[in-house]
């Protein structure tokens, strides 16, 4: 018969499943925007190298083409650096993150091999392995990457656990009371009231504390997406394509028309501030000074 774990509510409570979800959700869009930029950055600079292209081909023809050739290799390869640059920090941004949530999921794993029952007898790398399930382990070589889909994953083996230790707390309560009934009875349990209720209370302080730096841990990296994507969108505004253009140049009309409706309808109306004043004060009699 299997049997069923205490369950500690009021801890329970305290993992916030559908905020820690929302965070992560908000990142992946972020990131997904930076891809789009990214995209844009690599669509501009195939831009300048047909730019380029036609230039030479029209210099063979005999036109003066200027400098034009040397500011546009110079373009082309700063935005090529920016490019670059913005890839390798969204690879090295979604490793980090995944490292430090592996490293904290992994502190609460520990906590749970403490008192977790082990009726198998294995050993703690195995337990775990096996608490890891359904993550990637975390790998150093700056070869390996990590993608949004894997720090979901992780995160719901982090939720897993957390809940897990949740019910190993609770189970302090049944043995406490069983000490205390021991001791009435007569029986010399010496300090073991004592040491339970600490380790309860250690273990409770340290499943509070997990709960509140995941929520801060995610937050802060939400922000941190959000700077990434401010600073490559700004680069990648540099070049626009003639459809941008166009609608640029359409807004651009349609603000300079309304513009000179505005103006209209005020010459229409008269100045406010003018001469119609002056017709009302002296219809109602009143003298000029």
């Amino acid at each position: 018969m299997t049997t069923i774990k205490p369950v500690n509510n009021e801890l329970n409570d305290l993992v916030k499943t559908v905020l820690y979800r929302t965070i992560v959700n908000q990142i992946s869009e972020k990131y997904s925007v930076m891809d789009g930029f990214i995209n844009n950055l690599t669509s501009d600079i195939n831009e300048i190298s047909n730019v380029v292209g036609q230039l030479n081909r029209d210099s063979a023809r005999g036109y003066d083409i200027g400098t034009s050739l040397d500011t546009l290799g110079f373009q082309k390869d700063t935005m090529t650096l920016d490019k670059n640059f913005f890839v390798k920090q969204k690879d090295t941004y979604l490793k980090k993150i995944y490292k430090d949530l592996f490293k904290y999921t992994e502190g609460i794993i520990d906590k749970c091999i403490e008192i977790e029952n082990n009726p198998m007898d294995l050993s703690d790398s195995d337990m775990k392995k096996n608490k890891f399930s359904g993550a990637r382990e975390y790998d150093e070589d700056e070869s390996v990457t990590y993608v949004m889909s894997d720090v979901f994953a992780l995160l719901s083996v982090t939720e897993r656990n957390l809940f897990e230790l949740s019910s190993d707390i609770a189970t302090f309560s049944e043995r406490i009371s069983a000490a205390e009934n021991n001791e009435k009875r007569g029986f010399s349990v010496g300090n073991l009231i004592l040491n339970l209720k600490e380790q309860q209370s250690s273990l409770t302080f340290a499943f509070k504390s997990y709960c509140a730096r995941l929520e801060q841990f995610l937050k802060e990296n939400y922000k941190f997406s959000t700077r990434c994507v401010k600073r490559i969108e700004m680069i990648s505004s540099e070049i626009v394509t003639d459809e941008e253009l166009a609608q640029l140049e359409k807004d651009a009309a349609e603000a300079e028309k309304a513009k000179n409706q505005d103006t209209q309808n005020v010459d229409d109306n008269g100045d406010p501030n003018g001469d119609s004043n002056a017709d009302s004060n002296a219809d109602d009699g009143n003298p000029s000074s």
